[in-house]
């Protein structure tokens, strides 16, 4: 094949002769050439920003929160609750706050804000673009501090429109908010929802409640040191606070007075002085206790208000409660239990570990309280075992039958391929027994504090038993444990008849000595028996103490209000009242104490009612049957008046709750709360004058408006004279009957006991001339106490503990006898009107039933009967 030849090529044209080539442009040309260029570049490019922009602001304008709500917004509030002695001794919150004017803040508060946060604030529209761009410069340093350039302002659109994330779409919405927050309000408003709205650590919000919590103060009261050490606390709430770390908020404070100083807030001298001066912080105070009153009360308000108004409302609450009375009514009840719980004998170990294990769990512990004593600059720490002693009481046991490692614990075979590697450290940290000691409590140790402990040493030479509290060691006398008698064992001799070495045990500080000294303690154990206490003063129906188990930290149910329990004989007065008001008897009507078979007409059983004792004396007065708390006398009362005139009488008297319409009646078979017993029993105290328990007694809404008011609405609802006489029989039940413990009082007061089948729940209600209270006692799943049980026994010494203490330094006065009452001296052996050959008693009667015959002289024949007429028609 032939190739193809080239195609030919012109040739080129030569340069005319004599004529010079185009000269090149210029330098300028060039740049005015490039500098059109640019231009046109700048153009488009700014051209291209600011249509950016503008979209960007469309874009992030979208559903922007409108900051007109900034003028109404209503920051969450505390509920706060005063209690009768002024103190306030209850909280209610989501988050704890109370909002306290700008205007009615001094001028070095506002400025230590400034100073610390934004020293421009009055001078800046919202955005500082010089610290923005200073910001921005040392961030983009390397190894420099990351640094911010928020003014109040910006805080206030992230804390209170945006959220607190980190990224530049919230930053971008906080920037177009900014301005349009500063258009709406003014400086003043802007600061005051700053500073009411920052965080201040130890879950304290606002500057009011942070004033208060760290320093005892209102915001108005605040130095200008203390203003400093709160100003700065906001930067850093949970590190820089002086609870937690008080070298750091001192460190930020002398920064915050500087600042105050160098922008001519305050002067220099008064920062100066203030430096040199230690942050005082207002001691703790203690708590005050009353946690079943306080959970009613904030259940009746959120009944009333709804739960968003009482948690966030700033609601202002007075209270009936008594801190005082309500700390002695507590204290009662746990003395009370804890004296029954012993009776009923030790449960035994929580637990047992053995000592390889529990010496790995100790080591751990250990570092904690080191770091913990390290922190808080105290040695005293001891740790409470109670999470370990659970956890060794539901470990499974082994083949061996003793408790073994748990599964969770335990290598599986095979699964080591299966589960990436992980370095000593993380398998440290992620380690189950790493997690349980997490959940140990660390405690300073003092007298009092009760804990959990580990059994190491048992001393029968000695007769004490050394328990591991980690921190310390403490010693158990024998002394301190002959109580505890185990369920099918004999009582302990000696001190290892209690206690064995890798034991859990719970103890109580007895005396905590400095170290390496023995803590002295004492075996306890945690009541499972419950009980509480009703208090009411009846003259304006008060409820000064409540009381609803015995700890409320344990179980929040309130057996004072929520839990119904049958009364037993202490509904008694009420079927003896009935029937002294129906007029047929009196306090010395005599009525057969005999056994009788009864077929009830209203439920159709047949039944024999039976005295507690198993014995019956014959015929005997009211007033002793009462005493003896005769339960063959109750039935044939009621069957005598019916039921219906026993429940209509105890309705009167205050009692609400359903009551069985037959002759069990008698034997307080209906069921009551401890506040309605309480009650019921201050209008037989009132005589007869009835009124509502009163707990909650104001509410006032955040801006001093009352809400709702209550006072005392006394109606006379049971007859005066009638309501006298029963108290003049349970007179008797403290003088001469089951309730004889009260006469150390030294005082008129009456009561009476009340014991339900197999001792299922025990009573007592009486009252002063000062106080009325119901006291109950026993088990919420309704086991029998015991047979040695009783209201006397196991409720009474809480009643009586309380009144003792509440009756200190009050005078002594008798009650008040009402018109209709008629007191004649009788004899009390023939119930007749005692003569000048007779000695006698004051006897209280009724109008009209009063005895006119007299009696005769001794050794002379007496007519034994003196029933009334509708009396002897009963055969009663």
């Amino acid at each position: 094949m032939t190739p193809a030849r080239p195609m030919p090529t012109s040739p080129p044209t030569p340069a005319p002769v004599g004529v010079p080539p185009p000269a090149r442009p210029g330098l300028g040309a060039r740049l005015w050439r490039w500098t059109k260029r640019l231009l046109v570049l700048g153009a488009v490019g700014l051209v291209l920003a600011l249509l950016t922009a503008v979209g960007t602001y469309l874009y992030f304008s979208r559903d922007l929160p409108s900051v007109e709500a900034l003028r109404t917004y209503q920051l969450p509030q505390v509920t706060k609750v005063t209690c009768g002695d002024g103190t306030v001794c209850a909280e209610y919150a989501v988050e704890r706050r109370t909002i306290v004017r700008i205007e009615d803040m001094p001028p070095h508060v506002r400025y230590a804000f400034l100073a610390a946060e934004d020293a421009d604030f009055y001078k800046h529209e919202g955005l500082d673009f010089f610290g923005i761009a200073r910001a921005a410069v040392k961030n983009l340093i390397p190894g420099s501090r990351k640094s911010g350039a928020s003014t109040i302002t910006q805080q206030v659109v992230k804390n209170m429109l945006l959220t607190p994330e980190r990224r530049l779409s919230r930053k971008v919405r906080e920037w177009i908010l900014t301005p349009r927050v500063e258009e709406a309000l003014t400086k003043d408003q802007i600061l005051n929802l700053y500073v009411n709205q920052a965080y201040f650590g130890q879950r304290r919000y606002g500057i009011e409640e942070a004033a208060l919590f760290y320093f005892g103060k209102h915001t108005q009261d605040l130095t200008v040191g203390e203003a400093a050490v709160l100003g700065g606390t906001v930067q850093l709430p949970h590190r820089i606070n002086p609870v937690t770390n008080m070298t750091r908020a001192t460190s930020r404070q002398h920064y915050v007075l500087e600042q105050m100083a160098q922008h001519g807030f305050v002067p220099r001298a008064i920062t100066e002085a203030e430096k040199a001066r230690p942050i005082v912080l207002a001691p703790r105070k203690e708590t005050t206790g009353g946690e079943y009153y306080a959970e009613e009360i904030r259940r009746a308000l959120i009944e009333r208000y709804g739960e968003k108004a009482v948690m966030e409302g700033g609601l202002r609450v007075d209270i009936a409660m008594l801190p005082k009375l309500q700390n002695t009514a507590e204290q009662s009840v746990r003395a009370g239990l804890e004296a029954l719980d012993r009776r009923q004998g030790y449960r035994g170990a929580l637990g047992r570990m053995e000592t390889a294990r529990f010496e790995r769990l100790r080591g751990l512990i250990a570092q904690r309280i080191d770091e913990a004593g390290r922190r808080q600059k105290d040695q005293g720490y001891v740790a409470d075992l109670a999470p370990l002693a659970a956890d060794a009481a539901t470990a499974p046991k082994d083949a061996s039958g003793t408790k073994g490692a748990r599964a969770s614990d335990v290598e599986d075979e095979g699964s080591e391929e299966q589960r990436p590697e992980l370095t000593p450290e993380e398998e440290e940290a992620q380690s189950p027994e790493r997690e349980l000691v997490g959940r140990v409590g660390l405690k300073p140790v003092e007298e009092g504090l009760r804990l959990t402990g580990y059994v190491t040493e048992v001393d029968a030479k000695r007769n004490v038993a050394r328990v591991d509290l980690v921190g310390r060691t403490a010693e158990v006398a024998f002394s301190t444990a002959t109580w505890a008698k185990q369920k099918g064992k004999p009582a302990p001799k000696d001190i290892t008849d209690v206690f064995a070495p890798g034991e859990f045990v719970f103890v109580r500080v007895l005396k905590a000595a400095p170290a390496p000294a023995f803590v002295e303690a004492a075996l306890d154990q945690i009541p499972v028996a419950q009980g509480g206490l009703v208090v009411i003063n009846p003259v304006n129906r008060n409820v000064v103490a409540l009381v609803g188990g015995y700890d409320a930290r344990r179980s929040a149910f309130n057996r004072a209000t929520q839990a119904r329990r049958q009364p037993g004989s202490s509904f008694k007065p009420f079927i003896y009242a009935a029937a002294m008001g129906s007029g047929r008897y009196t306090p010395l009507s005599k009525v057969n104490d005999a056994p009788e078979t009864i077929r009830d007409p209203y439920t159709g059983k047949t039944w024999k009612p039976q005295n507690y004792d198993r014995q019956f004396e014959g015929p005997m007065t009211l007033r002793t049957a009462l005493s003896k708390s005769k339960n063959s006398v109750s039935v044939r009362l009621i069957e005598a008046i019916t039921p219906a005139t026993a429940i209509d009488f105890a309705r009167r008297a205050g009692i609400h709750s359903p009551m069985p319409e037959n002759l069990t009646l008698a034997l307080g078979t209906g069921e009551v709360t401890m506040l309605e017993a309480a009650n019921a029993y201050a209008t037989l105290q009132a005589n007869g004058r009835y009124a509502e328990p009163l707990m909650l007694l104001r509410v006032r809404d955040a801006r001093g408006t009352v809400v709702e008011e209550h006072q005392p609405a006394f109606e006379e609802t049971l007859p005066p004279a009638v309501a006298y006489l029963t108290t003049s029989l349970m007179r008797s039940v403290v003088e001469e009957g089951s309730a004889r413990a009260v006469r150390e009082l030294n005082r008129p007061a009456a009561g009476k006991t009340g014991t339900t089948n197999d001792a299922k729940d025990t009573w007592f209600s009486g009252y002063t001339t000062d106080w009325v209270a119901s006291a109950w006692v026993g088990f919420d799943d309704n086991t029998p106490l015991g047979s040695t049980e009783t209201g006397g026994r196991a409720a009474l010494p809480i009643w009586l503990s309380f009144m003792r203490v509440a009756h200190e330094g009050l005078p002594v006065h008798d009650f008040e006898v009402p018109p209709g009452i008629t007191q004649v001296r009788v004899d009390p052996a023939t119930g007749l009107l005692a003569g000048t050959s007779v000695p006698g008693r004051l006897e209280p009667f009724l109008e009209g039933t009063q005895p006119t015959a007299e009696a005769p002289p001794p050794g002379q024949v007496t007519p034994d009967n003196f029933f009334m007429e509708d009396g002897e028609k009963k055969g009663l």
